[in-house]
């Protein structure tokens, strides 16, 4: 088991050439002073330097708005809308989106090499006006990480050790829900998908969307439960 756990912090944190099989999302404003804003799914993100990367989105459509403050005479700003559309995410695939200086809009699409340099930019994560993800818990783990992990959970024969080995990862880093809701997937018994979703909500970061987790279970009795513990851990 001490071989494991050696093992298996290696690989998330070396950053091992594993196959990779999420998604990754890149937008950037590139020569414009004008500072842009972006919404995904209805929730705010920060830009630093008008460029932001996420890779813990989950397949499939995704609801984005770029917008960006606009003077209006004597009366404030307002917001212009830059675009908006649903885009799909696809799994192995980076999706690049570029506003120019002039407004105009191009998407890019290639799938992800881990050979290659930009693949190594750093995630950003939700702000929420400076009280969501940055507000002192950025350290999410990114999709690559998650995926080492799930590699290696997938390697213990015994659920009792992946619930060790998982409880070990979870107190090392910050979770979406929807990582939790994959790693709670990595367990046949309900009891430990059930211990699972306890266990890492002190250390998600959108815990607003935790009802999401009742995907994961089958029981209802599990799911009042897990509503319950968090009605108590509040």
């Amino acid at each position: 088991m001490k071989t494991f756990f050696t093992l298996l912090f290696s690989s998330i944190f070396s950053l091992s050439l594993l196959a990779y099989d999420g998604s990754r999302l890149s937008i950037s404003s590139p020569g414009t002073s004008t500072e842009m804003k972006i919404e995904i799914d209805g929730r705010k993100f920060s830009m630093k330097n008008n460029s932001i990367t996420v890779s813990y989105l989950a397949e499939g459509r995704h609801s984005i708005k770029i917008y960006r403050d606009k003077k209006r005479g004597g009366f404030g700003k307002r917001e212009d809308v830059v675009y908006q559309s649903n885009i799909f995410l696809k799994r192995g695939f980076h999706l690049d989106i570029t506003v120019n200086r002039f407004g105009k809009v191009m998407t890019d699409e290639r799938r992800i090499d881990v050979d290659d340099e930009w693949y190594l930019d750093e995630d950003e994560y939700y702000d929420n006006d400076n009280g969501g993800w940055n507000g002192g818990r950025g350290n999410v783990m990114t999709g690559r990480e998650m995926e080492t992990v799930k590699e290696q959970l997938r390697k213990e024969w015994f659920e009792n050790n992946r619930i060790t080995s998982t409880k070990v990862i979870i107190d090392k880093s910050n979770f979406t829900t929807q990582q939790v809701k994959e790693l709670m997937l990595l367990f046949t018994f309900e009891s430990n998908r059930l211990e699972v979703a306890k266990y890492a909500y002190r250390k998600t970061v959108d815990k607003h969307n935790y009802i999401q987790l009742n995907d994961a279970l089958t029981f209802n009795s599990s799911k009042e439960d897990l509503a319950r513990f968090i009605r108590e851990s509040r």
